[in-house]
């Protein structure tokens, strides 16, 4: 078992595995190996908060025990990036723990919303608090398509007719969806003939098209998120990342649930930056996406290889 501890990782190729060897892709090693090297870690160090490093070398899998770092000292929420500097000289910060989870959103599959309660049988998903309209663009992109609606397709179509429409202006001068029954005005509730769900997205995928062609910004981008900041010399920072809690301001920190905080939302089999490439290509642009994509297709053996790459685990699987 020795040979499993047979020196230093080298640099790329380390992933960080806490003790407990839960859901933290030890699982990648070989079924023997991986029993064997498990149970010989557990009984060797389990009495210490030791971190392991396992790494790839050559046709081993090998790791070295970390014994200065204790758990408790690593960050929660810990998450791996990279970034590049694009030929203007702008930089591009990706989230890679993110990007390269199995989130995926599970609206309609027991998805317990963002009430301050629990409240899965309501499924109003995120739509709890209608939508906020980025600029005019966004809201006029959006009457639009709420001008192609038929008859049928959307629940509370006449409802919005006696408003005077689904977007209004509230107190604080911003544009927003109206909303009925504590939710978005746009949102088909249980028992509709169409079912549960976004009219305008069900609408969408009804006529083949792409949701966040009909949807308001926020509601197709959400849970990723794309910052934008510009330093005191002028150089910009591009950033992809997930989107937290803190970004929708005070209210997000009442939510009872909030997916990516829940290992609920994470049984895709495929990573996020490919179940989401039209929403990140929408966001960054193609250039920017071919970057991202060539980086990680590189790290994983090429295109069309079989996945070798180990990356730092989502929080929520790490658990």
């Amino acid at each position: 078992m020795e040979r499993f501890l047979d020196g230093p990782a080298s640099a790329g190729e380390t992933l960080f595995v806490d003790r407990v060897f839960g859901a933290t892709c030890i699982d990648r090693l070989s079924k023997a190996d991986d029993g064997k090297i498990g149970q010989f870690l557990s009984d060797r160090f389990q009495p210490a908060a030791d971190l392991v490093e396992f790494a790839c070398h050559g046709s081993y899998r090998t790791g070295r025990l970390v014994p200065s770092t204790s758990m408790s000292e690593i960050p929660v929420d810990l998450h791996e990036w990279f970034s590049f500097d694009d030929e203007e000289g702008d930089t591009w910060l990706f989230d890679v723990t993110f990007l390269t989870s199995n989130y995926g959103c599970i609206y309609g599959r027991g998805c317990p919303g963002v009430f301050t309660e629990l409240a899965p049988e309501y499924e109003h998903g995120c739509c709890t608090y209608g939508a906020h309209f980025v600029d005019r663009e966004d809201r006029v992109a959006i009457e639009a398509q709420v001008a192609r609606l038929e008859p049928g397709e959307w629940e509370l179509a006449e409802r919005a007719e006696e408003m005077g429409g689904p977007i209004h202006q509230n107190d604080e001068g911003e544009w927003v969806t109206h909303t009925i029954d504590d939710a978005c005005i746009f949102l088909n509730r249980p028992g509709f003939e169409h079912g549960a769900g976004c009219a305008l997205h069900q609408a969408a995928l009804r006529r083949g098209e792409r949701p966040l062609d009909w949807k308001p910004d926020v509601c197709w981008q959400v849970p990723i998120r794309f910052d934008e900041h510009t330093d005191d010399n002028g150089h910009t920072t591009y950033i992809l990342r997930e989107w937290k809690r803190r970004d929708w301001g005070e209210g997000g920190l009442e939510f009872a649930w909030w997916c990516t905080d829940d290992p609920l939302a994470f049984n895709e089999d495929r990573p996020v930056w490919r179940t989401s490439r039209d929403e990140i290509v929408e966001l960054i642009g193609e250039e920017p996406y071919r970057h991202f994509v060539d980086v990680i297709t590189a790290r994983e053996g090429g295109v069309g290889a079989s996945p070798s790459a180990v990356y730092l685990p989502h929080p929520q699987v790490r658990r």
